[in-house]
């Protein structure tokens, strides 16, 4: 019979990875979702702004990636930035129900 051993458990990996790409993925429409709801409410509308928006986008899509890496877990990114597009393009298309009911 083996003695006992006192085992110590294994913590858990973080998966960074698996964040990173979360944010990869995921952060990509988002940031782009987010730069078009800041420009369609510019005076001039989005063609004014369109070009900003474009250059906002990449340090917005870096950003988003950074802080998908401080989630507890790869699941809860997954999640949260996947709830955060679909309510970044609900506004979108509410934005769009709305502006094609004024016209």
């Amino acid at each position: 019979m083996r003695a006992a051993t006192s085992r110590v458990p294994r913590k858990p990996q973080s998966g960074m990875g698996t964040k990173w790409l979360a944010g990869s993925l995921l952060g990509f429409p988002l940031a782009v979702a987010l730069c078009a709801l800041a420009v369609i409410g510019l005076p001039g509308g989005w063609q004014s702004g369109a070009v900003g928006a474009l250059l906002a986008c990449l340090p917005l899509w870096v950003a988003i990636i950074s802080a998908a890496l401080l989630f507890r877990s790869s699941r809860a990114a997954w999640f949260w930035l996947a709830v955060a597009n679909v309510a970044a393009y609900a506004a979108l298309w509410a934005w769009r129900l709305l502006a094609a009911g004024t016209a």
